[in-house]
């Protein structure tokens, strides 16, 4: 069962790069990549694809080549772009609705002199039970 360990830590980086490539471009399944590469364990694959998601390359390259493979037409296309198209313009809207929240704050405290912003670092206040408590 130690052979085993010590066999299953010897694939280089490259090659489990690769295994897990064919894997999200949708050449293959888990197991078949397993089987195909020669691959003993049988959660090596699994194992492989979660030590490389922190990997933006990984994810994004190779994520999204499998998921346009995966398209069955061209209408599925058609509609993750008006997808994108829509999602693009709610957050172009969130960025000015949140823009102009910035601006009149900096008015309204420059007008009413006072600060409305959150100080970091104030203390909380006191809790109306806490107080009530104390005056007893």
């Amino acid at each position: 069962m130690g052979d085993q360990k010590k066999k299953n830590s010897n694939y280089g980086e490259a090659f489990k790069w690769e295994v897990v490539q064919s894997v999200l471009s949708g050449k293959f399944s888990k197991e078949e990549a397993r089987q195909w590469y020669g691959i003993k364990s049988n959660c090596a694959v699994l194992y492989w694809m979660r030590s490389y998601s922190g990997n933006d390359a990984y994810r994004t390259t190779y994520a999204i080549a499998g998921n346009l493979a995966a398209m069955n037409s061209s209408k599925d296309y058609e509609a993750l772009q008006q997808r994108v198209i829509q999602l693009e313009e709610a957050l172009r809207r969130a960025n000015l609705r949140a823009d102009l929240w910035h601006t009149m704050i900096e008015v309204a405290e420059e007008k009413l002199g006072i600060d409305i912003k959150k100080k970091y670092g104030a203390q909380r206040s006191k809790r109306s039970g806490e107080t009530q408590q104390r005056q007893k």
